[in-house]
Protein backbone atom coordinates (compact mmCIF):
# COMPACT_ATOMS: atom_id res chain seq x y z
CA UNK A 1 0.00 0.00 0.00
CA UNK A 2 1.15 3.30 -0.66
CA UNK A 3 -0.37 7.05 -0.80
CA UNK A 4 0.29 7.77 -4.40
CA UNK A 5 -2.27 4.90 -5.19
CA UNK A 6 -5.04 5.71 -2.38
CA UNK A 7 -4.51 9.27 -3.57
CA UNK A 8 -4.92 8.10 -7.65
CA UNK A 9 -7.98 6.12 -6.15
CA UNK A 10 -9.22 9.12 -4.32
CA UNK A 11 -9.47 11.00 -7.38
CA UNK A 12 -10.90 8.56 -9.78
CA UNK A 13 -13.84 7.42 -7.09
CA UNK A 14 -15.05 10.80 -5.91
CA UNK A 15 -14.23 13.36 -8.87
CA UNK A 16 -16.82 15.41 -8.19
CA UNK A 17 -16.36 16.05 -4.31
CA UNK A 18 -14.29 18.77 -2.59
CA UNK A 19 -11.05 17.78 -1.44
CA UNK A 20 -9.47 20.60 0.19
CA UNK A 21 -10.60 24.18 0.90
CA UNK A 22 -8.99 26.79 2.94
CA UNK A 23 -11.27 30.03 3.60
CA UNK A 24 -13.09 30.97 0.04
CA UNK A 25 -11.54 28.95 -2.21
CA UNK A 26 -12.06 25.26 -2.52
CA UNK A 27 -10.50 22.48 -5.02
CA UNK A 28 -12.10 18.87 -5.75
CA UNK A 29 -10.62 15.45 -5.60
CA UNK A 30 -11.40 15.47 -9.79
CA UNK A 31 -9.26 18.77 -9.73
CA UNK A 32 -6.53 17.08 -7.76
CA UNK A 33 -6.01 14.79 -9.80
CA UNK A 34 -5.49 16.88 -13.12
CA UNK A 35 -3.31 19.45 -11.13
CA UNK A 36 -0.82 17.33 -9.06
CA UNK A 37 0.56 15.67 -12.50
CA UNK A 38 1.28 18.42 -13.68
CA UNK A 39 2.49 19.86 -10.42
CA UNK A 40 5.13 17.21 -10.46
CA UNK A 41 5.99 17.94 -14.07
CA UNK A 42 6.74 21.68 -13.26
CA UNK A 43 9.24 20.33 -9.85
CA UNK A 44 10.91 17.97 -12.33
CA UNK A 45 11.72 21.25 -14.41
CA UNK A 46 13.12 22.83 -11.10
CA UNK A 47 15.37 19.66 -10.49
CA UNK A 48 13.81 17.79 -8.72
CA UNK A 49 14.57 13.57 -8.73
CA UNK A 50 13.57 10.75 -6.86
CA UNK A 51 15.25 10.82 -3.71
CA UNK A 52 15.11 14.62 -3.81
CA UNK A 53 14.41 16.52 -0.59
CA UNK A 54 11.70 19.42 -1.80
CA UNK A 55 11.73 22.21 0.95
CA UNK A 56 8.20 23.83 0.95
CA UNK A 57 7.84 27.12 3.29
CA UNK A 58 4.20 28.19 3.54
CA UNK A 59 1.48 28.76 5.95
CA UNK A 60 -1.82 26.38 5.32
CA UNK A 61 -2.75 26.50 2.10
CA UNK A 62 -3.97 24.56 -0.55
CA UNK A 63 -1.06 25.25 -2.86
CA UNK A 64 1.08 23.75 -0.18
CA UNK A 65 -0.21 20.43 -0.08
CA UNK A 66 -0.30 20.11 -3.94
CA UNK A 67 3.58 20.54 -3.52
CA UNK A 68 3.52 17.87 -1.14
CA UNK A 69 1.24 15.51 -3.47
CA UNK A 70 4.03 16.11 -6.43
CA UNK A 71 6.71 15.88 -4.40
CA UNK A 72 5.32 12.10 -3.46
CA UNK A 73 3.87 11.43 -7.54
CA UNK A 74 8.03 12.12 -8.34
CA UNK A 75 9.42 9.83 -5.39
CA UNK A 76 10.83 12.68 -3.53
CA UNK A 77 10.61 13.88 0.03
CA UNK A 78 8.33 16.75 1.07
CA UNK A 79 10.00 18.57 3.95
CA UNK A 80 7.72 21.32 5.29
CA UNK A 81 9.51 24.43 6.75
CA UNK A 82 7.13 26.29 8.92
CA UNK A 83 6.17 29.76 8.09
CA UNK A 84 6.25 30.79 11.72
CA UNK A 85 9.70 29.14 12.45
CA UNK A 86 11.94 32.31 13.95
CA UNK A 87 14.57 34.19 11.77
CA UNK A 88 17.31 32.62 14.20
CA UNK A 89 16.24 28.98 13.82
CA UNK A 90 15.73 29.03 9.80
CA UNK A 91 19.32 28.20 9.35
CA UNK A 92 19.23 24.95 11.34
CA UNK A 93 16.15 23.72 9.67
CA UNK A 94 17.00 24.32 6.34
CA UNK A 95 20.48 23.10 6.99
CA UNK A 96 19.20 20.14 8.34
CA UNK A 97 16.89 19.49 5.72
CA UNK A 98 19.35 20.20 2.55
CA UNK A 99 16.91 20.93 -0.18
CA UNK A 100 17.35 20.10 -3.62
CA UNK A 101 14.94 22.95 -4.39
CA UNK A 102 12.86 25.28 -2.56
CA UNK A 103 9.29 26.62 -2.85
CA UNK A 104 7.65 29.00 -0.86
CA UNK A 105 4.87 31.59 -0.48
CA UNK A 106 5.13 35.50 -1.82
CA UNK A 107 5.54 36.86 2.27
CA UNK A 108 8.40 34.23 2.89
CA UNK A 109 10.54 34.12 -0.44
CA UNK A 110 12.63 37.66 0.35
CA UNK A 111 12.62 36.30 3.77
CA UNK A 112 14.37 33.15 2.77
CA UNK A 113 16.53 35.14 0.37
CA UNK A 114 17.64 37.46 2.55
CA UNK A 115 18.73 35.16 6.22
CA UNK A 116 19.81 32.15 3.73
CA UNK A 117 20.99 33.58 0.03
CA UNK A 118 17.90 30.97 -1.26
CA UNK A 119 15.81 31.67 -4.50
CA UNK A 120 12.94 30.00 -3.44
CA UNK A 121 10.49 29.24 -6.83
CA UNK A 122 7.10 31.07 -6.00
CA UNK A 123 4.72 28.17 -4.78
CA UNK A 124 1.73 30.14 -6.59
CA UNK A 125 2.99 29.45 -9.62
CA UNK A 126 4.40 25.93 -8.92
CA UNK A 127 0.99 24.78 -7.71
CA UNK A 128 -0.77 26.20 -10.78
CA UNK A 129 0.01 23.48 -12.87
CA UNK A 130 -0.11 23.64 -16.53
CA UNK A 131 3.28 21.88 -17.39
CA UNK A 132 3.25 18.30 -19.43
CA UNK A 133 2.43 15.62 -16.63
CA UNK A 134 5.05 13.85 -15.18
CA UNK A 135 4.84 10.25 -14.52
CA UNK A 136 4.48 8.67 -11.38
CA UNK A 137 7.52 7.01 -9.08
CA UNK A 138 6.13 6.22 -5.92
CA UNK A 139 5.99 3.10 -4.11
CA UNK A 140 5.89 1.37 -0.17
CA UNK A 141 9.53 2.56 0.03
CA UNK A 142 9.45 5.72 -1.27
CA UNK A 143 10.05 8.72 1.00
CA UNK A 144 6.75 10.62 2.28
CA UNK A 145 7.51 13.34 5.05
CA UNK A 146 10.62 14.84 6.58
CA UNK A 147 8.69 15.47 10.16
CA UNK A 148 10.61 17.50 12.91
CA UNK A 149 10.48 16.57 16.70
CA UNK A 150 9.54 19.15 18.99
CA UNK A 151 12.99 19.79 20.75
CA UNK A 152 12.40 19.54 24.29
CA UNK A 153 15.74 17.77 24.64
CA UNK A 154 17.90 19.74 22.26
CA UNK A 155 18.11 20.05 18.44
CA UNK A 156 14.82 19.00 16.99
CA UNK A 157 15.48 16.35 14.95
CA UNK A 158 14.19 15.12 11.09
CA UNK A 159 12.05 12.23 11.08
CA UNK A 160 12.12 10.67 7.55
CA UNK A 161 8.79 8.86 6.76
CA UNK A 162 8.35 6.45 4.37
CA UNK A 163 4.83 5.46 2.56
CA UNK A 164 4.34 2.00 2.41
CA UNK A 165 3.48 2.20 7.29
CA UNK A 166 2.21 5.27 6.94
CA UNK A 167 -0.14 4.48 4.43
CA UNK A 168 -0.98 1.43 6.47
CA UNK A 169 -1.09 3.31 9.95
CA UNK A 170 -3.38 6.60 8.59
CA UNK A 171 -6.11 3.37 7.54
CA UNK A 172 -5.96 2.26 10.92
CA UNK A 173 -6.52 5.60 11.35
CA UNK A 174 -9.15 6.36 9.34
CA UNK A 175 -11.27 3.06 10.43
CA UNK A 176 -10.87 3.88 14.12
CA UNK A 177 -12.16 6.93 14.01
CA UNK A 178 -14.90 5.38 11.27
CA UNK A 179 -14.10 8.52 8.62
CA UNK A 180 -16.55 8.54 5.98
CA UNK A 181 -16.86 9.78 2.53
CA UNK A 182 -19.18 12.51 3.87
CA UNK A 183 -16.95 13.57 6.41
CA UNK A 184 -15.68 17.35 6.84
CA UNK A 185 -12.47 17.39 8.68
CA UNK A 186 -11.77 20.96 10.34
CA UNK A 187 -8.37 20.67 10.59
CA UNK A 188 -6.73 23.42 12.77
CA UNK A 189 -3.12 22.02 13.32
CA UNK A 190 -0.54 23.62 10.96
CA UNK A 191 0.13 22.51 7.39
CA UNK A 192 4.10 21.71 8.58
CA UNK A 193 3.02 19.22 11.47
CA UNK A 194 3.09 15.66 11.13
CA UNK A 195 -0.32 16.06 13.15
CA UNK A 196 -2.14 17.03 10.77
CA UNK A 197 -0.66 15.20 7.95
CA UNK A 198 -1.74 11.42 10.03
CA UNK A 199 -4.91 13.52 11.39
CA UNK A 200 -6.91 14.92 8.41
CA UNK A 201 -4.85 14.69 5.00
CA UNK A 202 -3.61 11.60 4.63
CA UNK A 203 -7.10 9.50 6.33
CA UNK A 204 -9.27 11.85 4.18
CA UNK A 205 -7.47 10.20 1.58
CA UNK A 206 -8.37 6.86 2.49
CA UNK A 207 -12.02 7.66 2.39
CA UNK A 208 -12.40 10.65 0.04
CA UNK A 209 -13.42 13.26 2.99
CA UNK A 210 -13.14 16.65 2.87
CA UNK A 211 -10.32 18.83 4.39
CA UNK A 212 -11.11 22.11 5.46
CA UNK A 213 -7.64 24.21 6.56
CA UNK A 214 -8.37 25.97 9.51
CA UNK A 215 -5.15 26.78 10.83
CA UNK A 216 -4.03 30.14 12.13
CA UNK A 217 -8.12 30.90 12.91
CA UNK A 218 -9.53 31.94 15.74
CA UNK A 219 -12.44 29.99 18.19
CA UNK A 220 -14.53 32.30 16.42
CA UNK A 221 -12.81 31.48 13.42
CA UNK A 222 -13.00 28.30 13.60
CA UNK A 223 -16.83 28.04 14.50
CA UNK A 224 -17.52 30.48 11.19
CA UNK A 225 -15.53 27.71 9.34
CA UNK A 226 -17.34 24.67 11.14
CA UNK A 227 -20.91 26.40 10.05
CA UNK A 228 -20.18 27.40 6.63
CA UNK A 229 -18.63 23.33 5.42
CA UNK A 230 -21.12 21.90 7.96
CA UNK A 231 -17.97 20.42 9.26
CA UNK A 232 -18.52 17.03 10.97
CA UNK A 233 -14.69 15.93 12.63
CA UNK A 234 -12.52 18.99 14.82
CA UNK A 235 -9.27 17.83 14.82
CA UNK A 236 -6.90 20.10 16.96
CA UNK A 237 -4.47 20.22 20.00
CA UNK A 238 -5.91 20.68 23.74
CA UNK A 239 -5.51 24.27 23.82
CA UNK A 240 -7.62 25.08 20.58
CA UNK A 241 -10.17 22.38 21.80
CA UNK A 242 -10.58 24.21 24.93
CA UNK A 243 -10.87 27.26 23.43
CA UNK A 244 -13.61 26.43 21.01
CA UNK A 245 -15.43 24.71 23.16
CA UNK A 246 -14.76 27.68 25.77
CA UNK A 247 -17.20 29.83 23.40
CA UNK A 248 -20.30 27.05 24.95
CA UNK A 249 -18.77 26.29 28.11
CA UNK A 250 -21.23 28.04 30.38
CA UNK A 251 -24.13 27.69 28.81
CA UNK A 252 -26.54 24.68 30.14
CA UNK A 253 -26.53 21.42 27.84
CA UNK A 254 -30.06 21.77 26.38
CA UNK A 255 -28.85 25.33 25.19
CA UNK A 256 -25.73 24.21 23.66
CA UNK A 257 -24.92 26.32 19.77
CA UNK A 258 -26.38 24.06 17.00
CA UNK A 259 -23.85 22.59 15.30
CA UNK A 260 -22.75 19.91 12.33
CA UNK A 261 -19.59 18.21 13.97
CA UNK A 262 -20.23 14.34 15.70
CA UNK A 263 -16.43 14.27 16.93
CA UNK A 264 -13.81 16.43 18.42
CA UNK A 265 -9.88 14.90 17.81
CA UNK A 266 -6.69 15.44 20.00
CA UNK A 267 -3.63 15.54 19.53
CA UNK A 268 0.28 16.05 20.10
CA UNK A 269 0.12 16.49 23.98
CA UNK A 270 -1.77 14.88 27.00
CA UNK A 271 -5.40 15.83 27.35
CA UNK A 272 -7.51 17.25 30.10
CA UNK A 273 -10.19 15.03 31.14
CA UNK A 274 -12.52 17.82 31.94
CA UNK A 275 -11.94 19.23 28.28
CA UNK A 276 -13.03 15.66 27.12
CA UNK A 277 -16.15 16.34 29.70
CA UNK A 278 -16.90 19.88 27.95
CA UNK A 279 -17.18 18.29 24.72
CA UNK A 280 -19.85 15.83 25.41
CA UNK A 281 -22.04 18.05 28.21
CA UNK A 282 -21.74 21.20 26.11
CA UNK A 283 -21.74 20.30 22.30
CA UNK A 284 -22.94 16.49 22.49
CA UNK A 285 -19.67 14.83 20.36
CA UNK A 286 -17.27 12.48 21.57
CA UNK A 287 -13.31 13.64 22.08
CA UNK A 288 -11.26 11.15 21.06
CA UNK A 289 -7.76 11.61 22.24
CA UNK A 290 -4.47 10.18 20.01
CA UNK A 291 -1.25 9.31 21.25
CA UNK A 292 1.73 9.80 18.91
CA UNK A 293 5.53 11.52 18.43
CA UNK A 294 6.78 11.98 15.26
CA UNK A 295 9.11 9.10 14.84
CA UNK A 296 5.76 6.88 13.73
CA UNK A 297 4.46 9.03 11.30
CA UNK A 298 0.97 7.88 13.15
CA UNK A 299 -0.53 7.33 16.21
CA UNK A 300 0.33 4.53 18.63
CA UNK A 301 -2.81 4.55 20.88
CA UNK A 302 -6.17 6.33 19.82
CA UNK A 303 -9.19 6.80 21.47
CA UNK A 304 -12.71 4.85 19.79
CA UNK A 305 -15.55 7.31 19.84
CA UNK A 306 -18.51 5.96 22.19
CA UNK A 307 -16.17 3.96 24.34
CA UNK A 308 -17.37 3.99 27.57
CA UNK A 309 -14.55 1.33 28.76
CA UNK A 310 -11.97 3.80 28.92
CA UNK A 311 -10.74 4.82 32.56
CA UNK A 312 -10.98 8.88 32.88
CA UNK A 313 -7.49 10.29 31.51
CA UNK A 314 -6.40 7.00 29.48
CA UNK A 315 -5.90 8.12 25.71
CA UNK A 316 -7.62 4.77 24.20
CA UNK A 317 -6.15 1.16 23.17
CA UNK A 318 -3.15 0.92 20.60
CA UNK A 319 -3.74 0.64 17.02
CA UNK A 320 -3.49 -2.86 15.26
CA UNK A 321 0.01 -1.45 12.72
CA UNK A 322 1.70 -0.26 16.05
CA UNK A 323 2.07 -2.35 18.87
CA UNK A 324 2.53 -0.62 21.89
CA UNK A 325 2.93 -1.66 25.21
CA UNK A 326 3.87 -0.12 29.05
CA UNK A 327 7.62 -2.04 29.05
CA UNK A 328 10.49 -2.44 31.85
CA UNK A 329 14.12 -1.28 31.44
CA UNK A 330 14.24 -4.94 29.66
CA UNK A 331 11.63 -3.94 26.93
CA UNK A 332 9.01 -6.40 28.88
CA UNK A 333 5.99 -5.60 29.17
CA UNK A 334 4.33 -4.63 32.26
CA UNK A 335 1.49 -5.98 34.28
CA UNK A 336 -1.89 -3.32 34.62
CA UNK A 337 -1.09 -0.97 36.36
CA UNK A 338 2.04 -0.89 36.62
CA UNK A 339 4.18 2.39 35.53
CA UNK A 340 7.00 2.35 32.99
CA UNK A 341 8.01 3.04 29.47
CA UNK A 342 5.59 3.48 26.37
CA UNK A 343 7.57 1.51 23.85
CA UNK A 344 6.42 0.33 20.19
CA UNK A 345 7.43 -2.63 18.95
CA UNK A 346 6.87 -1.90 14.86
CA UNK A 347 5.71 0.57 12.55
CA UNK A 348 8.09 3.50 13.46
CA UNK A 349 10.37 5.65 11.28
CA UNK A 350 13.84 4.38 9.79
CA UNK A 351 16.19 7.70 10.19
CA UNK A 352 16.68 10.77 11.77
CA UNK A 353 17.90 12.57 9.49
CA UNK A 354 21.55 13.44 9.85
CA UNK A 355 21.67 11.63 13.22
CA UNK A 356 22.36 8.49 13.40
CA UNK A 357 23.59 7.79 16.75
CA UNK A 358 20.26 9.92 18.07
CA UNK A 359 18.01 6.72 16.11
CA UNK A 360 20.81 3.93 16.98
CA UNK A 361 19.66 5.52 21.12
CA UNK A 362 15.67 6.10 20.27
CA UNK A 363 15.71 2.47 18.63
CA UNK A 364 17.78 0.38 21.40
CA UNK A 365 16.51 -3.29 21.80
CA UNK A 366 14.98 -3.30 18.30
CA UNK A 367 12.14 -1.18 19.91
CA UNK A 368 10.90 2.48 19.52
CA UNK A 369 11.57 4.40 22.82
CA UNK A 370 9.08 6.59 23.36
CA UNK A 371 10.75 8.84 26.06
CA UNK A 372 6.98 9.20 27.97
CA UNK A 373 5.98 6.82 31.42
CA UNK A 374 2.87 5.33 31.16
CA UNK A 375 0.16 2.95 32.50
CA UNK A 376 -2.03 0.47 31.31
CA UNK A 377 -5.68 0.14 31.94
CA UNK A 378 -6.70 -3.95 32.20
CA UNK A 379 -8.86 -3.41 29.26
CA UNK A 380 -5.71 -2.31 27.37
CA UNK A 381 -5.84 1.66 27.16
CA UNK A 382 -2.52 3.71 28.17
CA UNK A 383 -2.46 6.73 29.63
CA UNK A 384 0.90 9.11 29.42
CA UNK A 385 2.05 10.35 32.71
CA UNK A 386 5.10 11.86 31.43
CA UNK A 387 8.37 12.13 30.20
CA UNK A 388 11.36 9.38 31.55
CA UNK A 389 13.15 12.02 32.74
CA UNK A 390 10.52 12.98 35.19
CA UNK A 391 10.00 9.59 36.49
CA UNK A 392 13.16 9.86 39.64
CA UNK A 393 11.11 13.53 40.49
CA UNK A 394 8.19 11.85 40.50
CA UNK A 395 8.83 8.95 42.65
CA UNK A 396 10.66 11.98 44.88
CA UNK A 397 7.36 13.73 45.03
CA UNK A 398 5.01 10.98 44.92
CA UNK A 399 3.23 11.45 41.78
CA UNK A 400 3.67 13.23 38.23
CA UNK A 401 3.15 16.92 37.35
CA UNK A 402 -0.39 15.22 35.23
CA UNK A 403 -2.25 15.34 38.46
CA UNK A 404 -1.29 18.37 39.19
CA UNK A 405 -2.01 20.01 35.75
CA UNK A 406 -5.60 17.91 35.45
CA UNK A 407 -6.50 18.90 38.80
CA UNK A 408 -6.13 22.64 37.81
CA UNK A 409 -8.07 22.10 34.86
CA UNK A 410 -10.92 20.65 37.23
CA UNK A 411 -11.58 24.53 38.49
CA UNK A 412 -14.59 25.87 36.49
CA UNK A 413 -12.71 28.81 36.13
CA UNK A 414 -9.90 27.64 34.21
CA UNK A 415 -9.04 27.92 30.65
CA UNK A 416 -6.04 26.41 30.42
CA UNK A 417 -3.39 25.18 32.73
CA UNK A 418 0.17 23.73 32.61
CA UNK A 419 2.48 22.71 35.34
CA UNK A 420 6.62 22.68 34.89
CA UNK A 421 9.22 23.06 37.08
CA UNK A 422 11.31 26.30 37.67
CA UNK A 423 15.40 26.46 37.30
CA UNK A 424 14.67 25.59 41.03
CA UNK A 425 13.13 22.82 40.85
CA UNK A 426 9.90 24.14 42.10
CA UNK A 427 6.54 23.21 41.03
CA UNK A 428 4.51 26.12 39.60
CA UNK A 429 1.45 25.99 38.20
CA UNK A 430 0.09 28.45 35.22
CA UNK A 431 -3.41 29.08 33.83
CA UNK A 432 -5.09 31.01 32.33
CA UNK A 433 -8.99 31.73 33.09
CA UNK A 434 -11.50 31.61 30.89
CA UNK A 435 -12.86 35.24 32.28
CA UNK A 436 -9.97 37.36 33.38
CA UNK A 437 -10.53 38.39 36.82
CA UNK A 438 -12.86 36.21 38.15
CA UNK A 439 -10.73 34.25 40.99
CA UNK A 440 -7.32 34.98 42.10
CA UNK A 441 -3.75 32.94 42.71
CA UNK A 442 -4.96 31.60 45.86
CA UNK A 443 -8.36 30.15 45.26
CA UNK A 444 -6.85 27.94 42.52
CA UNK A 445 -4.14 27.08 44.87
CA UNK A 446 -6.63 26.23 47.66
CA UNK A 447 -8.43 24.07 45.17
CA UNK A 448 -5.13 22.43 44.18
CA UNK A 449 -4.55 21.88 47.78
CA UNK A 450 -7.40 20.12 48.33
CA UNK A 451 -7.08 17.58 45.34
CA UNK A 452 -3.41 16.77 45.11
CA UNK A 453 -0.68 15.26 47.73
CA UNK A 454 0.70 17.63 49.92
CA UNK A 455 4.45 16.57 48.09
CA UNK A 456 2.45 18.27 44.98
CA UNK A 457 0.72 21.31 45.68
CA UNK A 458 3.16 23.92 44.02
CA UNK A 459 5.11 26.46 45.04
CA UNK A 460 3.17 28.92 43.68
CA UNK A 461 0.18 29.33 41.43
CA UNK A 462 0.53 32.04 38.81
CA UNK A 463 -2.20 33.48 36.50
CA UNK A 464 -1.62 34.80 33.33
CA UNK A 465 -3.73 37.09 30.85
CA UNK A 466 -2.61 34.82 28.24
CA UNK A 467 -0.76 31.43 28.07
CA UNK A 468 2.46 30.91 25.83
CA UNK A 469 1.89 29.42 22.61
CA UNK A 470 4.74 27.77 20.34
CA UNK A 471 4.87 28.48 16.67
CA UNK A 472 2.80 25.35 16.39
CA UNK A 473 -0.37 26.20 18.52
CA UNK A 474 1.01 24.40 21.81
CA UNK A 475 1.89 25.09 25.52
CA UNK A 476 5.28 26.73 25.20
CA UNK A 477 6.38 24.95 28.41
CA UNK A 478 10.11 26.38 28.10
CA UNK A 479 9.07 29.61 28.21
CA UNK A 480 6.71 29.07 31.03
CA UNK A 481 9.88 27.39 33.19
CA UNK A 482 11.59 30.73 32.97
CA UNK A 483 8.89 32.58 34.28
CA UNK A 484 10.29 32.34 37.64
CA UNK A 485 13.86 31.81 38.22
CA UNK A 486 15.44 29.96 40.98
Amino acid sequence: MDIVTVLERACERHAERPALSRDETTVSYGTLGQRVPEVAGTLATLGVRPGSTVGICSPDSIEAWLAVFAAWRLGALPALIDARTPDDRLGYFVGDMDPAVVVSDEENRPRLAEILGIDAAPLAEVAAGGAASAPRNHDEASPLFLSYTSGTTGDPKGVVLTSGPVTLGTACIAERLRYRTDDVLVATTPVASSFQLVASAMPALHTGAHVVLAAGHSPREVWEDIAAQRGTVLIAYPLTLADVVGLATGLAPDTAPEHSLRLALSGGSPLAPRIKRDYRDHLGVPLAESYGQSELGGFMVLGTPGDETAPEGFAGRPLPDRLAYVADADNRELSAGAVGEVVVAEGFFGEYRNKPEAYARTTAGGVLHTGDVGVASAQGHIKVMGRVQEADAARCRGGFLREVEDAAYDHPAVRHASVVVDAGERVRCFVELAEPGTVGAEEIAEHLRARVPASLVPAGVHVLATFPRTFSGKADRLSLAGLHGA
